[in-house]
């Protein structure tokens, strides 16, 4: 967000609502949203009140042995285990990952006295969590300081009704009962939030929970590391987990191989817990998502790879893919991919630019109008799902469009021209007519001129009666030269992938827990029906949180009972 004084404001938010669009007077300088989760994205906050800690010691794992001892079992990468193991590890617990929701779970793990080994595949915990503000609660004590009261029923509601009540509601409403208390397990962590409770930027209610100095890297992600680094806990970096065993092709989940620092190394456990952050920084994975990947941009983590989801579904775990929601903006093959850190607010490729609607005119590979192109004012993440399914989709506007929305400044017009220069993707022209754009990228010139027409005809009449975008957007494409965009996406991190049930257990394809196999955070996330409604502050990175501790205590009873 740019100050009055021109400074920035960090506002990486996982999930949140950044700006009420309805209230801005253009569409530069407005505030950036957040999308990397827990990785996110997909928060966490300050508060006071505390709850008493039941904190034990962990016991240590096995240090392991020099050649792969254990129970056998078959891999779900790859048919077998490796043949070469080079070290071997037994312990009750494995957790895979440590972002967000995997440090959460950890520590939650610890506190619980059991034995386990955190591993990541990164040289360093945080993941795309590092990048959240704040963390969704309702009832917290600072809220309650603060006078601010909210009836969870009306945010469970507001949730499912901009699912279309697609939604598990009893998921919505374990996350706003346990909001508070996760707030108050995170402050007795040494999690650090500023005070500040809003809505931020728009919410649909104050249930956001800054963090210290607005970032999870200093509130959330240094100070659980160094809870799990208190607390004893053994964390192996640089280590990619490839493929699960099992005690045959139904039995029980009987840990994991991966490949390291040590080389090939095997862990014998008992449970193992996904928190690889979802599939967001892989393409391919994208793609069977129903995306059109040609020119995307991968704005999220490459860790954030998919691997979770490969080695639940090798397990034959209950594919949520065709179901899950992501956070996704529309995009320009040829403007540089949108940097979060610094060009968020850029008027050509920012969150807000030429890609993303507004007073424009989106088409898809018929020349067809097939959305009002100001969805943006809805939810942020919501303006790609019309043209989901489109071949392709474009952007046309004219020079008076540009000049006043878009080319604000000298950097964004250099940008813009830059682009044009270096058309990357053959995805950006400028012409002197509307068929020259048509004939630009093989289309019907005819079909393209009728639906211009048609716009210019809606905008002079001052309504859209086709579509119902305001009558202020409705700005006419009239005045040369032209200009005409394809659209590719930049893909920030998926939600959701593996289904679960609200112990965390991943289930197989008869709705049945896969015994002894947990996912969570954005492997995990059942909280949304193909559209990520980041309306409602925080709830992403809240589900980070909760999601981590109740996969700890879920195998804590599952290793009692076995």
């Amino acid at each position: 967000m740019v100050k009055e004084d021109g400074s920035r404001r960090n506002c990486e938010s996982d999930d949140a609502l950044c700006a009420n669009m309805s209230n801005r007077t253009s569409r530069g300088g407005l505030s950036r949203r957040a999308f990397l989760a827990g990785a996110c994205a997909t928060g966490a906050l300050a508060l006071a009140g505390e709850l008493t800690a039941c904190a034990q010691e962990p016991q240590p794992a096995d240090q392991g042995t020099a050649d792969g001892a254990g129970t056998g079992g078959d891999a779900a990468q790859g048919g077998s285990a490796p043949a070469n193991v080079d070290k071997t590890y037994d312990t009750d617990l494995l957790i895979v990952g440590a972002g967000g929701s995997g440090l959460a779970c950890a520590v939650q793990a610890a506190l619980n006295g059991t034995n386990f080994i955190l591993v990541e595949k990164n040289s360093q915990v945080g993941g795309n969590a590092s990048f959240v503000e704040g963390m969704f609660a309702v009832g917290s004590t600072l809220q309650r300081e603060q006078g601010v009261e909210i009836d969870p029923a009306d945010i469970v509601e507001a949730e499912l009704t901009r699912g279309q009540h697609r939604q598990n509601g009893a998921y919505w409403l374990d996350l706003v009962n346990k909001s508070a208390e996760n707030i108050d397990w995170c402050i007795e962590q040494g999690v650090l939030y500023s005070g500040t409770v809003d809505d931020y930027y728009g919410g649909l209610f104050p249930t956001f929970h800054w963090f210290q100095d607005g970032k999870a890297e200093v509130g959330y992600v240094e100070p659980m590391k160094a809870r799990i680094d208190e607390l004893g806990v053994q964390l192996h970096l640089n280590t990619a987990v490839k493929g699960l065993l099992r005690d045959g092709d139904k039995g029980r989940i009987t840990g994991a191989y991966a490949e390291g620092d040590e080389g090939v190394v095997r862990y014998n456990a008992k449970a193992v817990v996904l928190a690889t952050g979802g599939f967001g920084g892989n393409a391919e994975v994208i793609a069977e998502q129903g995306w059109n990947t040609d020119g995307i941009h991968i704005v999220g983590s490459p860790n954030a790879a998919g691997d979770g989801y490969r080695m639940a579904m090798d397990q034959g775990a209950r594919d949520f893919m065709a179901q899950s929601a992501q956070s996704i903006l529309y995009a320009i093959q040829a403007l540089p991919p949108i940097d979060f850190h610094d060009a968020a607010e850029n008027p050509i490729n920012g969150y807000f630019g030429i890609a993303a609607g507004g007073p424009v005119l989106w088409v898809n590979e018929a020349c067809e109008r097939y959305s009002r192109e100001n969805l943006t004012d809805d939810n942020l993440v919501l303006q790609c799902i019309p043209g989901k399914e489109n071949k392709e989709n474009y952007v046309v506007f004219d020079q008076a469009i540009f000049d006043e929305f878009f080319g604000t400044d000298d950097d964004a017009r250099k940008t813009f021209d830059d682009a044009l220069s270096s058309n990357d993707g053959n995805s950006l022209h400028r012409a002197d007519t509307i068929a020259e754009l048509a004939d630009a990228f093989q289309l019907d010139a005819d079909a393209l001129a009728a639906t211009v027409d048609r716009y210019n005809e809606l905008a002079a009449a001052g309504a859209d009666t086709d579509l119902g975008k305001p009558a202020d957007l409705m700005v006419p494409i009239e005045t040369a030269p032209f200009y005409m965009a394809k659209l590719t996406y930049s893909y920030f991190f998926s939600v959701g992938g593996i289904a679960t049930d609200k112990n965390r257990r991943v289930l197989d394809g008869d709705r049945n827990p896969i015994e002894g196999l947990y996912a969570i955070g954005n492997d995990g996330n059942m909280l949304y029906r193909n559209v990520y409604t980041i309306n409602m502050p925080g709830t992403a990175f809240g589900n980070q949180v909760n999601s981590g501790r109740e996969a700890a205590n879920a195998v804590r009873d599952y290793l009692q009972s076995a």
